[in-house]
């Protein structure tokens, strides 16, 4: 992984990628690039803009495996999900998520049920083992969605997308894979929707992450949210508005696409590709391995539902005996290392780019 490591700056130390990425010099680069190219432009830059955003589209797409014209820019995981949510505003029927989703998989739906879209069905998963099991009996033959998150933000279980697509393949499969784009491998498969935003494990910032859609998505979806850029012949001001919505996923920008998010994502997805995406999820999950093995070393409490290899994923979360998490996360970042406290427990990690050697300080520091 040294080759990956190269590319990014942050201490050794830093664990903390579920929470915030730092991005690569290759990021910075293709921004300062970006920006460099409209500050003092040489006549039109429209062409330039726009070659620059097609081809970051078709690098998203490749990376997440669509065509081009299924994939598009979004400034959040959030926005994504709201497109989808009030894409179904008429469609009748329910919504299945687990209750425990990180909110942006949660206010969108409440907000389109508010709104007079699907009732939202919230399942109640004490394990936190988000299973095709453990969701069935809230689907339906009414379910048009059901909507998870490929890794949960508080555990790292990670979810056997087949398996929930077993039990509503009628229904649309919506997917929130910020905390696993950028760090294993991720494509959209039999989902219907992947949603992810760039500022986490893909390292891309703020404002740069990707939606991609399946066939029927676009099929069923409304474009409820879309604006100029999200019909046909955008730039026919003669002809009044409303225009015909675009056939590709395109349809759910509400301006202007955000040009410097996409160049981000495609510079961050290159580093990826440059190290290998298999090499990169092997990593990740080794480092992820090492923290729960130390962990359990020094007596933490680990909270571990996965069961085989497939459920795991870079996030580790633990809690020392009589120690408060918050006093745990403050005594490490004494040492140096950085990690997050989510509901009372420790959550770490580690990237590709973790060095072996600060997952041995951070066990060592716990063990006091």
């Amino acid at each position: 992984m040294t080759r990956y490591a190269s590319e990014f700056e942050e201490s050794a130390g830093y664990m903390n990628f579920a929470a915030i990425g730092p991005p690569s010099r290759r990021v910075n680069t293709a921004i300062a690039e970006i920006v460099a190219a409209v500050s003092d432009p040489p006549g039109d830059v429209s062409p330039l803009v726009i070659g620059r955003y097609e081809a970051s589209l078709a690098t998203m797409g490749r990376f997440v495996g669509v065509a081009p014209e299924r994939v598009t820019v979004v400034p959040s995981t959030s926005t994504g999900i709201f497109h989808v949510a009030y894409g179904l505003l008429d469609a009748g029927g329910n919504v299945v998520i687990p209750r425990h989703e990180f909110p942006a998989n949660v206010y969108p739906w409440l907000r389109a049920e508010a709104a007079g879209g699907p009732e939202v069905r919230r399942v109640d998963i004490p394990d936190g083992r988000v299973t095709a099991e453990a969701l069935r009996d809230a689907v339906d033959d009414e379910t048009v969605a059901v909507s998870v998150s490929l890794v949960d933000y508080a555990t790292g279980f990670r979810v056997d997308l087949e398996a929930i697509r077993s039990i509503a393949p009628e229904a649309l499969l919506v997917v929130d894979a910020i905390q696993a784009l950028g760090a294993l491998r991720v494509a959209l498969g039999s989902a219907d929707v992947l949603v992810a935003g760039g500022q986490k494990w893909m390292r891309a910032g703020w404002a740069a992450g990707l939606m991609a859609v399946s066939g029927r998505a676009l099929e069923r979806l409304v474009p409820s949210l879309s604006g100029w850029w999200g019909v046909e012949d955008a730039f026919d001001f003669v002809t009044p508005a409303p225009h015909s919505a675009r056939s590709d996923a395109d349809r759910f920008q509400e301006g202007s696409p955000n040009v410097f998010g996409a160049v981000a994502l495609a510079a961050a997805i290159e580093v990826v590709e440059a190290a290998g995406v298999d090499a990169v999820h092997t990593a990740v999950l080794d480092r992820s391995r090492s923290v729960a093995e130390l962990a359990i070393e020094v007596g933490a409490e680990l909270r571990a539902p996965w069961r085989v290899e497939e459920e795991r994923s870079g996030i580790v979360t633990f809690r020392m005996p009589d120690e408060e998490a918050g006093e745990t996360v403050a005594r490490l970042a004494q040492a140096g290392i950085v990690v997050s406290e989510r509901a009372g427990w420790v959550r770490v990690s580690p990237h590709a780019s973790t060095p072996h050697e600060a997952i041995e300080l951070l066990a060592a520091t716990l063990a006091g």
